[in-house]
């Protein structure tokens, strides 16, 4: 096998990680599983985790009307799968109140009416929420009390409970969580994604910018024998938007703010405010490849002035080859399975 002829052009690859080589499945079923504990945690309703667990399959039918809204929200541009579980529950307090125990069609229908731009929404969610609910504005904010709690529930159900302890140093809500980090596998064969990574490893800088913090994204690629195949400077990761948007004061550097792909471009050693500022030698953005499989992807790409290549392995797969043309993607792959060809 060798790399196909369009990749010669490139001399740094950078990938978004769910979706394109790690499946977002677990995820999913973690933000499923949020949703329907947060939701009866704030009517101090107690779940049980195993049993919860063993209904995994069907909760997740339930809270996104079988993937459905999943595909709506993505498509406006939800990246973080903690933003998926909290715009679920804003719509769900809008459209029932504080204590929603709806079957969540009425949240699919909200959230088809979302502008296409969801940065441009989290704030008038939290607003029309706490006008409904009479919940504080200020608690219902993006990366305030509420999404914290939220994303430390999520954490709870994607690392388990002795290793959600080990990273935070307190318990998990309604133990009995074993982690789903444990069960993840390649979105792609096993077997073409090491051999694609490690041929394009020879010639070219490999990077990522993913929205899994670091103690996610790191299982996978170490136990898939990947890992060596990575820029050491280049596993950009939402460790870092934290670290940034804490020291700049700035709310908005998740995707489809391009900051993620530029700190994987220029190193995550590269000074944050300089990035943000504009201060780094565009040059090398020309020779730069962003491959991703959501909107938030493209946009962030496009937003940087870097190629872009679409691979239709996220939720709404071969359905979102239009959406991808609309807006101009350079390439558009099935897979990155594509980015080999035979000798």
């Amino acid at each position: 096998m060798k790399l196909a002829k369009f990749l010669d052009k490139y001399d740094t690859v950078i990938f978004d990680m769910d979706g394109v080589i790690t499946s977002e499945q677990n995820y999913w079923n973690c933000a499923a599983l949020t949703v329907w504990e947060y939701l009866r945690w704030n009517r101090q309703e107690k779940i049980n985790s195993a049993e919860c667990m063993a209904n995994m399959k069907n909760i997740r039918a339930k809270v996104f009307c079988e993937d459905k809204l999943i595909s709506v929200l993505k498509g406006k541009g939800v990246n973080s799968n903690w933003d998926l579980g909290y715009v679920t529950v804003l719509i769900a307090w809008i459209c029932g109140g504080r204590k929603y125990d709806g079957d969540f069609s009425d949240v699919l229908e909200y959230a088809k009416n979302l502008s296409d731009n969801i940065i441009d929404e989290y704030d008038r969610l939290a607003r029309e929420c706490a006008e409904k609910t009479d919940f504080d504005y200020e608690w219902l904010s993006r990366n305030n009390l509420m999404w914290r709690t939220m994303r430390d529930i999520f954490q709870m159900w994607f690392l388990g409970d002795d290793l959600f302890k080990k990273t935070f140093g307190y318990d998990a809500l309604n133990s009995g969580k074993i982690g789903l980090l444990y069960k993840e596998e390649p979105i792609v064969n096993k077997d073409k994604l090491v051999e694609m990574l490690r041929l394009m490893s020879e010639s070219k800088r490999v990077c990522t910018g993913t929205g899994r913090p670091y103690i996610e994204m790191l299982p996978p690629i170490t136990n898939w024998g990947i890992k060596q195949y990575f820029a050491e400077n280049g596993l950009c990761n939402y460790d870092h938007v934290v670290a940034a948007e804490k020291a700049l004061n700035n709310n908005a550097l998740t995707k489809p703010h391009p900051y993620m792909f530029l700190k994987a471009l220029y190193g995550t050693d590269y000074d944050d405010k300089s990035l943000v500022d504009g201060d780094y030698d565009k040059e090398k953005i020309k020779t730069t490849l962003i491959v991703g499989d959501a909107g938030a992807d493209i946009l962030a790409a496009q937003a940087m002035g870097a190629d872009f290549c679409a691979v239709l392995t996220g939720i709404q797969g071969e359905k979102a080859r239009g959406y991808f043309e609309n807006l101009g993607a350079t390439y558009i792959l099935k897979s990155v399975e594509d980015f080999l060809e035979e000798e």
